[in-house]
């Protein structure tokens, strides 16, 4: 008996996951806040031959990012673009739950040499978007992320793909994001009413300053308001806000 209702759990908890994720059953407001994101995010970065990549990330945990990342990267894959999500958190992956597919092998195993990125990257789970999973955890995923593999690892997919997007830890967390978003074009932050405070974002903004990481702009989630709605501007960056009650 007990084994039944732990599978039902695990459904219940997966369907969950799924649940977040941009699909037609997502009101209409939201699914077009994401592409207003999308196109904010197009015009502010520089133009290139080589993909743009960028990292999503946020202050501390249960903000929102992987969600937002995905959102983010299905809505870059609607315009025709051929695009990559990257699972980035090696302490937390998640992107592969909200997704429904496979964990199993991923960029660790690619940056340890153990599989190629051919051998390790899900295709096409949505048009034009495929997905490299976090991987196996290493033990040491922060001296990964700094290494010469992992930038080989990103001019790599940048001469195949347009759109990069990497799901990176917390900034408050581990130094992993920081680490990350300095191999990317540019960085969005997720923020979070009731757990995203001024200090906070300040203390991000800091960080990633003083790291010459340039901040596309920041998404405010968990508005309460019924309507998705442009809401102001921080720092010159773009800061959107709306109700997503379903998200953590």
């Amino acid at each position: 008996m007990s084994n039944k209702n732990n599978k039902s759990n695990v459904k219940k908890t997966l369907s969950s996951y799924m649940d977040r994720i941009l699909s037609d059953k997502m009101s209409f407001s939201t699914i077009e806040t994401y592409k207003l994101v999308r196109t904010n995010i197009m015009f502010s970065l520089p133009k290139s031959d080589k993909a743009k990549v960028i990292a999503i990330s946020s202050a501390c945990p249960g903000e929102g990012k992987t969600t937002t990342a995905i959102n983010l990267a299905i809505t870059f894959a609607q315009t025709g673009v051929k695009t990559l999500i990257v699972d980035c958190d090696m302490r937390k992956s998640r992107v592969h739950r909200y997704l429904g597919i496979e964990g199993g092998t991923g960029l660790s195993n690619v940056l340890c040499g153990f599989a190629s990125f051919e051998e390790a990257v899900k295709n096409d789970i949505r048009p034009n978007l495929d997905c490299l999973t976090s991987g196996e955890l290493p033990s040491n995923p922060s001296e990964l992320l700094v290494s010469d593999e992992f930038k080989k690892f990103i001019n790599y997919v940048s001469e195949i793909y347009d759109y990069v997007i990497l799901d990176t830890p917390p900034m408050i967390v581990v130094t992993d994001a920081l680490v990350v978003a300095r191999e990317a074009t540019g960085l969005v932050l997720v923020l979070r009413k009731g757990l995203s405070t001024f200090s906070m974002l300040d203390s991000v903004v800091n960080s990633v300053s003083q790291s010459n990481i340039s901040v596309l702009g920041a998404i405010f989630l968990g508005s309460g308001e019924k309507k998705a709605a442009y809401k102001y501007s921080y720092r010159n960056k773009y800061i959107y806000e709306y109700s997503d009650n379903k998200d953590e």
